[in-house]
């Protein structure tokens, strides 16, 4: 092999390494920017039930969604019967957030939500664990199933 072709292999290896590199950050830079959107829908949806608003919380809930809690399973539908009883005072807050990607379409967001209210006359636990399914049909990301999980005391 001639100096000249070993050069060009060398060359050649390193744009392919370099373009793999610069792929990779685009898609981790696209990643970042979908998490983003979907903690951001997540802290619409929790504000659309702090508020009881039930328009938004239709426009960023699956109509065929379910929840899950320490009550057992709750349709979207029957949700909705129950919005305008969400008692959240001001100051509650989401913290810690992870997205766990499933598909390039479909991801949870797990995280902790701290504050205080009722929800149809009973206390919400003051920390809660949480999760929610977001799922992207076309353009839209919707949240297909959510859970939560009281934290343990101290937590």
């Amino acid at each position: 092999m001639t100096s000249w072709t070993r050069i060009s292999v060398m060359v050649a290896m390193a744009s392919a390494v370099a373009a793999g590199v610069a792929l990779a950050q685009g898609k981790d830079a696209d990643k970042a920017s979908l998490e983003k959107t979907i903690i951001a829908n997540e802290q619409r949806l929790n504000d659309a039930v702090a508020k009881g608003d039930s328009s938004a919380f239709k426009a960023l809930v699956s109509s065929d969604a379910w929840s899950l809690d320490a009550s057992g399973p709750m349709s979207m539908a029957e949700f909705l019967k129950n919005i305008k009883s969400a008692k959240i005072e001001p100051g509650w807050k989401i913290s810690d957030t992870k997205v766990l990607w499933i598909a390039s379409n479909t991801a949870v967001l797990i995280y902790k939500w701290t504050g205080k209210g009722t929800f149809m006359g009973q206390p919400v636990p003051p920390v809660t664990f949480c999760s929610t399914v977001w799922h992207k049909s076309g353009d839209k990301w919707t949240a297909a199933f959510h859970q939560e999980s009281a934290a343990a005391p101290g937590k």
